[in-house]
Formats: C-alpha cells, sequence, structure tokens
C-alpha cells in the first residue's frame, strides 16, 4: 500500500500537526508522500521516510500546471489522503482520469461542497458529518500521551487560550470578556494569525498589558496546558479542535463555546456561550478545586478514547476497507 498525503497549507497548526503525525505514524510501515506547497513551513516536523514533494505552480483551484504537478506525483499512489477543500477538490478532478483511491478529511462544519462528491470521507466529529449529503467514517484523532506531566502552577490564576489568530478563533471577544474579571489574572494566548495587529490594540485599548500576552508559536502546548489553571476555548466554530484534544489530555479544566465536535467531547456544565465567560471564569476561580475534581471524573474515559496509538490502527484499517471495496 502506497499512501500520498496532499494539502494546500504551508502554515503548521491543527491540521498539519494531524497531517504529520499520522504521516510519521504510517510511514513506519507503508511507502509515503507528502505533496505540499513550495515553501512549507512545517516540512521539517516530517519524518525523513516520508517524500516530501513541494508543487512549484501559481497555488490556484484551476491552475492547469498545478493539477500536471500534483497528477505526476498522485498516479503512483493507491490512496491519495487529502486534507482541506482545495486539495479535496484538485484531486476529485485529477481523479476522473487517473485511478487512485481518493481520501479527504473534513475538519470543520463549514460548507464544503466538494466532499459530498467524494466517495470515502472521514469526519473528525460527528457534528462534522452532519454537514455531508453522504455517509462518511467518524474518525477522533488521538494524541500521543505525555509522560503525566506535572507543572507547578504560577501563583497567578493562570487562562490558556490557543490557535491561530484570525477572527474564527473569537478571542477579540475573549479578551473583551477577561477585561471584566474582578482577580488578578494572567491570559496567555499561543499562535500565529491575521489579527495579531488587532489583538495586540484590543489589549492596550483595555489596558490589559501586564495580564494578556501574546506568546506567538510554540512547541510544546502540553506543558503549557499542564501548568496554567484554566484553558479557554472561544472559537465561533469548530470541527474538533486539537487543542481541545490536547487540553483533554493535559488540561486541569476547560471552558469552550458550545460549537462543532466540542459538544460531543465536554460535559454541558463546560460548555458557555463567549458572552458568559468572564461569569464562568470567576465561577472556576471561587471554586477551584472542586471544579478541577468534577471536569476530571466527567471527561477520564476520554483520555482513552483519543489514545493516537487506537486512531493510526483505524486510519489504517479504513485504507485496507477501501482497497478491499475497489477489488470487489
Amino acid at each position: 500500500m502506497k499512501i500520498c498525503y496532499f494539502s494546500c497549507s504551508s502554515i503548521y497548526g491543527g491540521v498539519e500537526k494531524i497531517v504529520v503525525d499520522s504521516l510519521n505514524e504510517i510511514s513506519k510501515y507503508y511507502e509515503c508522500a507528502l505533496i505540499v506547497p513550495n515553501g512549507c513551513r512545517y516540512k521539517d516536523k516530517v519524518s525523513s521516510n516520508v517524500k516530501i514533494v513541494e508543487y512549484k505552480s501559481y497555488d490556484k483551484r484551476y491552475n492547469p500546471f498545478l493539477y500536471l504537478e500534483v497528477l505526476n506525483v498522485i498516479k503512483n499512489y493507491d490512496i491519495v489522503h487529502t486534507h482541506g477543500a482545495k486539495a479535496t477538490q484538485i484531486t476529485y478532478l485529477l481523479n476522473k482520469i487517473s485511478s487512485f483511491i481518493h481520501v479527504a478529511t473534513k475538519h470543520n462544519t463549514r460548507k464544503g461542497k466538494i466532499f459530498n462528491k467524494v466517495k470515502n470521507v472521514i469526519s473528525v466529529s460527528s457534528e462534522v458529518a452532519k454537514t455531508i449529503t453522504n455517509p462518511s467514517k467518524v474518525l477522533y484523532f488521538g494524541i500521543q500521551k505525555s509522560e503525566n506531566l506535572i507543572f507547578e502552577k504560577n501563583e497567578i490564576f493562570t487562562i490558556l487560550a490557543v490557535g491561530r489568530l484570525d477572527p474564527i478563533k473569537g478571542f477579540d471577544k475573549l479578551i473583551e470578556q477577561v477585561s471584566k474579571l474582578e482577580f488578578d489574572f494572567k491570559l496567555n494566548i499561543i499562535g500565529e494569525g491575521s489579527q495579531k495587529l488587532k489583538l495586540e490594540k484590543l489589549i492596550i485599548d483595555n489596558k490589559l498589558e501586564k495580564k494578556v500576552s501574546l506568546l506567538g508559536f510554540k512547541n510544546n502546548i502540553p506543558e503549557y496546558l499542564a501548568s496554567s489553571h484554566l484553558q479557554v476555548i472561544s472559537s465561533l466554530t469548530e470541527g474538533l479542535p486539537l487543542t481541545l484534544l490536547e487540553g483533554i489530555m493535559n488540561s486541569p479544566v476547560i471552558i469552550s463555546t458550545p460549537v462543532g465536535g466540542i459538544v460531543e467531547v465536554l460535559d454541558k456544565d463546560y460548555l458557555v456561550k463567549i458572552e458568559d465567560f468572564s461569569t464562568k471564569i470567576s465561577e472556576i476561580y471561587n471554586n477551584y478545586e472542586n471544579i478541577c475534581e468534577d471536569f476530571k471524573l466527567k471527561h477520564e474515559h476520554f483520555k482513552q478514547k483519543f489514545d493516537f496509538n487506537d486512531y493510526s490502527k483505524n486510519l489504517l484499517e479504513y485504507y485496507k476497507g477501501c482497497i478491499n471495496a475497489k477489488t470487489l
């Protein structure tokens, strides 16, 4: 079985981590390749077992030179697994002239009509699956367990948010909410993106320079989660964010907006409308130890559900099932 992944993203975020971790594991057993844009920022995270192909053509959905460049690679593989709507659309059209099995993963609940046309679709959550007209395989991603991370908490109540600095992540609304808190706190936001300048201005306008920090990109997310008192997810829409799965493994408490696949994981007591974040955070601060214990009791079983080894086995079984179905 020869497997090729294709993504039109060059930045490193949650989706790209799924691509990298999946490839690094399955390349231990099968021949694998990864097609990415020229100048991809995360290729150094990919195992040397994986052949990396950086396409040079202009990155537009209907650029014929891009199609030819991609086709020259994927025609040599049994399975082409795409991540993202653009890569999925390109591969769907190429599949009409070249015989390979196309698998596409849908990562969010936003519209993506191309996923209704692809036969083999993986959804990252049941909520995402509902956005596709045809049946899809719900496959929760897995997290490689950290070795019982235990870190001393800061004296100041520390809140952590992780994600690209994009309007869809709701960090502007989060900053407005923490500005209402009446106790000493520290909010750290990890991530990079186009909204950085706007968020910096918002921090200054609310006189939160000493309380809110934009930390940029960080590799050691589990350590930050383990050393914070509270993780918050303020997204306006989501599929099933990787930061939630990492939080289940490492965070003492998580609250989130009730969007996407998050509602399949977090207990209703930890699903909060963004306009109520300040009230909920204050409640957690004032009753911290009891809430930590309650959160652990309600979510401990998910640590097994999101085990990376189980995910890898299920992914390979899905590939084999696609191949078997084609040969019948």
